[in-house]
């Protein structure tokens, strides 16, 4: 619809124009402004035009490209019309719209490799990136679709409204390869390109039937516009009388959260369950001794989840632990109470409740591996040893267990259950995994990894090539999250 207002207008323009035999007509501002841009519009115009649309600021192509093909199809136009071939003139069209739109896709890149994802996000919720219609739940979901889909994001996300602006923000955070980058990007910005100009190019052989009806154009898209704003209008009001309501705050802390599932998993379960008053947001806190000022910060926060590396650090910032939190002296869920001026909290670890969930119908044998010796992993220890295993735990530091150095084929194959709790292989290091002899195992073992992104881990392949049964991580981060979210309806 955009595409065909662009041609109306182009029509309405050459309409007014005055006839000789005709007394000159007043031109409306609408009318003087497509006609500055039908005048103005030359490649470098395409360009510039294109580098916007394609960084933070919302200009649509569909209002660029097509008009420039239809355009350098017409051979009174000394601009865009540079040979004598309108299919060159529309190649050209799109090599300067890809150009452009490459451009301002490295410009977000580079911003967001550089400035980080604490920035960002702080950028999208501020009123400048409200302006800008951006807000931080449109980037999550951008870099939840880049996590999807990996590299290749960035060139179907060309096809895709909703993503083409943001997809290189999530590009540029994971630092994706600056040459596959620009390949990705390049690819499908001259497909969508390519398609926006064969429009125009197709317009331009249909400009009689343009001309003959472009009052009616002009009304629909005038209609639509207006349906637009209704539209936005009423989604303003319901967005400030949600506001509006007492908010009760969740989130995660942790130094880096470009992995997380929970921001996710919780924003679903809120729209899947009609929770209204309640929010999660990602915390990115480089020095645990932050948290003191992260509390006095967040009045309405009520709970807490805590990852990677904090799960033991942050114990002495806290009031109280539950008994299983502080039998493996690793905390990932706080709740936090607010009596009067004072600020209560108490930490739980519900990856105990969470990987006992995610056992329940398997067979646990009588030996069993642990690899690493983090807050998970002491997690994993208890469980494990209340069902009566007999374990071996395995870690880089020789004090705190079995070095990897010192184990062969004969130890992993006696040990029938072996748990990952490393963060080798998270995405995106997704080729990285523990350096075990993978030779012990076989078809009777069952591997388990307590990494959920990628699904299948480098560890959890190797099981595969050999018969092994296999389990990632996603069943107990559902089983903690609830187990979390059950806490803080106690509050």
């Amino acid at each position: 619809m955009i595409t065909l207002f662009a041609f109306a207008a182009m029509a309405q323009t050459e309409t007014n124009a005055p006839v000789e035999s005709q007394e000159p007509q007043k031109e409306s501002v609408t009318g003087r402004v497509i006609s500055w841009y039908n005048d103005h519009l030359n490649y470098g115009t395409i360009t510039l035009l294109m580098t916007i649309e394609s960084s933070f600021i919302p200009f649509p192509s569909e209002v660029i490209v097509p008009p420039a093909a239809y355009q350098a199809c017409d051979s009174e136009n000394e601009t865009l019309y540079v040979t004598d071939s309108k299919f060159v003139n529309v190649l050209i069209v799109i090599l300067f719209a890809t150009l452009g739109a490459l451009i301002g896709a490295l410009i977000n890149y580079v911003l967001a490799m550089l400035l980080g994802r604490p920035i960002i996000y702080w950028f999208a919720d501020s009123k400048v990136g409200h302006l800008l219609l951006l807000d931080k739940e449109k980037v999550v979901k951008a870099e939840d679709y880049f996590r999807e889909h990996g590299n290749v994001s960035t060139l179907v996300g060309r096809f895709i409204l909703a993503i083409r602006q943001l997809i290189s923000i999530p590009a540029g955070l994971a630092k994706m390869h600056i040459g596959m980058f620009i390949l990705f990007t390049s690819l499908g910005a001259a497909v969508w390109n390519t398609v926006l100009a064969i429009l125009g190019y197709v317009a331009h052989g249909q400009k009689d039937l343009i001309d003959k009806y472009n009052h009616e154009l002009t009304i629909a898209l005038l209609a639509l516009v207006g349906i637009g704003i209704v539209y936005v209008v009423i989604k303003w009001i319901v967005s400030a009388q949600k506001n509006s309501t007492p908010m009760r705050e969740f989130g995660l802390i942790g130094k880096t959260l470009s992995h997380s599932f929970s921001q996710k998993y919780f924003e679903e379960k809120f729209q899947r369950e009609h929770i209204t008053d309640a929010s999660y947001s990602l915390f990115e806190i480089a020095d645990i001794k932050q948290i003191p000022a992260f509390l006095q910060q967040h009045p309405l926060l009520v709970g807490f989840n805590v990852t990677i590396p904090y799960k033991q650090q942050i114990i002495p910032y806290l009031d109280d632990l539950s008994e299983e939190a502080a039998a493996v002296n690793a905390v990932n869920a706080v709740i936090v109470k607010r009596i009067g001026d004072r600020i209560q909290t108490k930490g739980y670890n519900t990856d105990i409740e969470g990987f006992r969930h995610s056992l329940e119908g398997i067979k646990i044998p009588e030996k069993a591996m642990i690899l690493g010796t983090g807050g998970a992993a002491a997690a994993i220890k208890y469980v494990l040893q209340q069902k009566g295993c007999s374990l071996t735990i395995v870690s880089r530091n020789p004090e705190k267990g079995l070095p990897y150095s010192e184990l062969t084929p004969a130890i992993i194959a006696a040990h029938k259950l072996i748990v990952n709790c490393t963060p080798l292989g998270t995405y995106p290091n997704i080729n990285e995994k523990t350096d075990i002899p993978y030779d012990g195992i076989s078809d009777e073992h069952f591997l388990y990894d307590l990494v959920y992104n990628p699904s299948e881990t480098s560890f959890l392949k190797e099981g595969i090539k050999r018969g092994a049964k296999i389990q990632n991580g996603l069943r107990m981060l559902h089983g903690q999250a609830e187990a979390f979210w059950r806490l803080t309806c106690d509050v």
